[in-house]
């Protein structure tokens, strides 16, 4: 990869830099990121836990398993907009919380009810959109956090490095799920999940968030027509910058085709053409999760700005959805890991740049309602994606509904690969920085 100018503080312009920890030295950025690291751990355990509490334990059919996926995200679509208002003009710190409790209590309460065997399907639902609502309020504050706690040249190095951290996370997750039921049942999974949720409360006591500008819409009223209108505000800013909303469109087309089947469909693949178990079909994340982590690491090591990171976007894109064609017909279990983790390593790519290219070129004031609508895309269109995806794989069967979406994607990609050069030559952060978090007001 071609590494271009753009500020930088250590090591030769273009090279591979042994600073890929570099982030690590600001003491906030620490706290973020390991408070982030264990709420993503307990989104990894959730997941799973909620599509094996379908499948196994209430031995529910695959439409059931994509709903459930769906109700996890679904309340990205009421709460995912406000929330990033919230985040533009009010306590960052109490949103954190806020949300963490939200989800401490949904697991809690879910292990209660196992226990006493007392889970229904309904209620498995209701518990899921529970536990989304946390997700919900918490992911726009989060993302909008990180260019704020960081300078704009770190700015790449930092979010690859809370990438690695959640996608580590979320590896480790299923597993120690997994490990956990086979240890304690499916309610000690879910215990566990409050536990740890308890626990990423720490950091967030000590954490110093920086204070925060207003932009001329934001600085004045309140009441739901002002709401309206700062959530405006946001769309228009993405709709009126072309590179920008191709990168949302892009984000919305992985969530649909790729995120939403990975989530849902994954475990029930495992199950029919791997024939595998539980423990078995959770470590199938985790081989996704090492490429992932691998190739975060590889950009963080990057200096300056990467020259043409919106073409490296879209063929990292292109190379992963290749690769869920080919899954969608593996019978075969070390095959199938093997594609994992070279899904992996592409997807750590375009996911990484994707966000970087987004807020590198979002000014703060407007930014956490710019991570509201990248939430609400994200984490909204990938349960929607796997309530598809339940009904594709009624249709064809999972693993041929994997293959399909992967062809739709590679033609998605394809097409603004060859199309849109602007973004193909998008460099990871401009110059000068656009984002700068220097501001004033409160935080």
């Amino acid at each position: 990869m071609a590494i271009a100018g753009g500020e930088q503080r250590t090591g030769p312009r273009g090279r591979i830099s042994l600073q890929t920890f570099a982030a690590f030295e600001l003491r906030d950025y620490r706290l973020l990121w390991a408070n982030n690291f264990s709420y993503a751990l307990v989104q990894g355990i959730e997941r799973f836990a909620f599509a094996w509490l379908v499948i196994d334990t209430l031995q529910a059919g695959d439409f059931y398993l994509g709903l459930s996926a769906f109700a996890l995200g679904i309340p990205v679509f009421f709460f995912s907009l406000p929330a990033g208002v919230l985040a533009d003009r009010w306590n960052r710190r109490l949103l954190l919380v806020v949300s963490q409790v939200i989800v401490l209590v949904g697991a809690a309460l879910a292990a209660v009810l196992i226990w006493v065997d007392l889970m229904t399907l309904r209620v498995a639902l209701g518990m899921a959109l529970f536990v989304g609502t946390g997700v919900a309020v918490g992911q726009p504050v989060r993302q909008a956090l990180i260019p704020a706690v960081v300078p704009p040249h770190r700015l790449m190095n930092a979010i690859t490095l809370n990438s690695a951290g959640q996608t580590v996370s979320q590896m480790v997750g299923p597993a120690l799920g997994g490990a956990a039921i086979a240890v304690a049942g499916l309610e000690g999974n879910f215990a566990l999940q409050a536990i740890l949720m308890g626990a990423g409360l720490i950091f967030i006591v000590p954490l110093r968030i920086p204070a925060r500008a207003l932009d001329p819409v934001t600085a004045a009223g309140s009441g739901l027509r002002v709401m309206a209108t700062d959530i405006v505000e946001g769309f228009r800013f993405i709709v009126r910058n072309d590179n920008i909303r191709s990168l949302f469109v892009l984000l919305l087309v992985t969530s649909l085709v790729i995120n939403g089947p990975w989530v849902t469909l994954l475990p029930r693949v495992a199950q029919l053409q791997l024939d595998a178990d539980g423990p078995a079909a959770s470590w199938l994340f985790a081989y996704l999760g090492i490429g992932l982590t691998c190739s975060s690491l590889a950009l963080a090591s990057l200096q300056g700005s990467l020259r043409n990171a919106g073409g490296w976007f879209i063929c990292a894109l292109m190379t992963s959805s290749t690769f869920a064609i080919i899954i969608g017909f593996s019978h075969s279990y070390l095959l199938t890991a093997l594609l994992l983790s070279l899904t992996g390593l592409s997807a750590g790519v375009f996911t990484n740049l994707n966000l970087t290219l987004i807020q590198s070129y979002t000014p703060q004031p407007v930014m956490g309602r710019v991570m509201a609508i990248f939430t609400l895309i994200m984490l909204g269109g990938t349960p929607l994606g796997g309530l598809l995806g339940g009904l594709g794989a009624e249709w064809v069967g999972a693993g041929r509904w994997f293959s399909i979406c992967g062809v739709a994607s590679v033609a998605v990609g394809a097409f603004f690969l060859l199309t849109n050069a602007g973004l193909r030559r998008m460099h990871s952060h401009p110059d000068p920085p656009a984002g700068a978090p220097a501001e004033s007001g409160s935080g």
